[in-house]
């Protein structure tokens, strides 16, 4: 009899443990903030260098709205958006890419990527340009 108790205990947990680990926050339909606590600018002539996001005139902490599509700097009011071009689930990852212009009639054109490490939420950024690239990394949170 003790066997079969231990038995169904050990089931009814594995269900709990299932149903628990696959309601995932980061799974592209909650909002998201994200906070970058490393950055590197990278280029040909410079090799990788730490930097921080004034430097290079970035941001540290990120609004992520799946629902608009957008990507915009938290804590401030700001008109920059980002869209989210796309969105793909792969080996427990959330990525999301897109493109930026940037400004009208200059070569700054430049491709981003977001990987976000599902259960644990660590982030790494990178947006790859006309010979250059920003790399970061941080972790994500669902927003309140």
């Amino acid at each position: 009899m003790k066997t079969t108790v231990r038995t169904v205990v050990f089931a009814a947990l594995m269900g709990f443990v299932a149903t628990a680990s696959s309601a995932s926050f980061f799974d592209g339909k909650r909002p998201l903030l994200c906070s970058v606590y490393q950055l590197f600018e990278c280029d040909a002539p410079n090799a990788c260098l730490a930097v921080t996001p004034e430097q290079i005139g970035g941001v540290s902490h990120l609004n992520i709205d799946f629902k608009n599509k957008t990507i915009t700097r938290a804590g401030v009011e700001s008109k920059q958006t980002s869209t989210i071009d796309s969105v793909e689930t792969i080996d427990s990852k959330l990525i999301l890419s897109g493109i930026e212009d940037g400004e009208a009639e200059v070569r700054d054109g430049a491709g981003w990527t977001i990987s976000i490490m599902d259960p644990e939420g660590t982030m790494v950024m990178a947006v790859a340009g006309d010979g250059f690239a920003v790399v970061g990394l941080g972790a994500c949170v669902p927003k309140p």
